[in-house]
């Protein structure tokens, strides 16, 4: 239990956390899109617009969430804190003493665990660290808080981006295993939901699931089913290269 919980802390505490969190609240901001001119113009000249500012912080982070930029950078910063994590300790040697220490099921546990919890905690890091940004241009220019709005259509679209983010961070973890390559953990969930973007969009546009874009407006079960269905070939593949290396 040791083992899960160092893994899961160095997950969340880790720089490449911070990384991909910070470059998540950026995607998100720049993918509002239009919205952001209006809202700094509106902030430079909050006195013309005191009485009315239409803006709130609910409609401009569902905005970001479902912008076109931040679903396709998803994938890559989703896998940036720890999807290369258990290669990279089968690489270097480090499973051996570490799964004689704990044992096997606390190290696949702790790597799997951790893999999905960074890429779904990540999200909720990204959307409360744009609120505080909207908050923070808003004391900035007119010493107030930024009008909050209804969050009730947030919650939906907050949780659908939790389970991508643990998808596209278990997809990196598999991949890179099945090629023992650390760099396919962040590029190869990156390319993978590109050309899903791109096969669905021009060629299966019927195929709702197909596009990554639509998942974030899609059922959840079918987002729980694939990540049960990843969650079974990553504990499979975790424990092959175990066997193979320890």
């Amino acid at each position: 239990m040791k083992c899960i919980f160092y893994d899961f802390r160095r997950a969340i505490t880790g720089r490449w956390f911070l990384v991909a969190f910070f470059a998540s609240v950026v995607s998100l901001y720049m993918s509002i899109g239009d919205q952001s001119y209006y809202l700094m113009n509106m902030l430079s000249e909050m006195e013309m617009y005191e009485d009315s500012f239409w803006l709130d912080a609910a409609s401009l982070l569902l905005q970001g969430m479902q912008g076109d930029f931040g679903v396709m950078i998803l994938p890559a910063l989703s896998a940036l804190p720890f999807a290369a994590q258990a290669l990279q300790e089968i690489k270097s040697g480090a499973i051996r003493p570490a799964v004689f220490r704990v044992g096997r099921r606390s190290w696949i546990a702790g790597k799997l665990l951790s893999t999905f919890a960074s890429g779904m905690l990540l999200q909720i890091a990204a959307a409360i660290g744009l609120l505080l940004v909207f908050h923070l241009m808003m004391l900035i220019y007119a010493g107030e808080l930024f009008p909050m709005g209804d969050f009730a259509p947030v919650w939906a679209v907050l949780l659908r981006r939790m389970l991508c983010g643990g998808i596209w961070a278990g997809v990196g973890c598999l991949i890179a295993l099945m090629t023992e390559t650390t760099s396919a953990a962040y590029l190869a969930p990156l390319c993978l939901c590109y050309a899903m973007v791109m096969i669905g969009t021009r060629f299966f546009p019927e195929a709702i699931l197909l596009n990554p874009s639509n998942w974030l407006t899609g059922a959840f079960w079918t987002l729980l089913l694939v990540l049960i269905m990843l969650t079974t070939a990553l504990v499979w593949m975790l424990r092959k290269k175990v066997n193979a290396y320890v």
